[in-house]
């Protein structure tokens, strides 16, 4: 079976959660899937609390969900992931307001202290061994 088969429905539904018409960014691994976005249209303001939603899947479309995943939010100051993290969100799970379907995200509180850009990362691996690959999504946002 085509390796990229399999991707096609995970892709689709990233997709028809991006369909909002904001900006959004995707990535993947082998495995899993991420959909990063941050309240306002990816247009953070520095100072005021905003909610960072990631939409996550294992391929073929299944949702990782935070039962199943030891996931952590870290954000750094600047354009790469150095250093100590200067904030470490705690994640759950919840609906967004005004997003297309009804899907459950992994949510986060988040005030960027200044303007300027911030690396986010979004690492998980699975409770259970075997349910998906590990893995690590670095996001460069602006705060202005």
């Amino acid at each position: 079976m085509n390796k990229h088969r399999l991707w096609i429905p995970a892709l689709m539904l990233l997709l028809a959660m991006a369909a909002t018409g904001q900006t959004h960014e995707l990535k993947a691994n082998k495995q899993v899937g991420a959909l990063m976005h941050i309240q306002p249209d990816d247009s953070p303001q520095a100072g005021v609390e905003t909610i960072a939603w990631f939409g996550l899947v294992k391929r073929g479309g299944e949702p990782v969900r935070l039962a199943e995943c030891e996931c952590g939010l870290s954000i750094y100051k600047g354009k790469a992931a150095v250093g100590k993290a200067i904030v470490v969100p705690r994640l759950r799970e919840g609906r967004v307001e005004g997003e297309v379907g009804s899907k459950d995200r992994l949510l986060a509180d988040v005030t960027f202290p200044q303007a300027g850009p911030y690396t986010l990362v979004l690492t998980g691996k699975p409770k259970e061994s075997g349910r998906f690959a590990p893995f690590k999504f670095k996001w460069v946002v602006r705060a202005t």
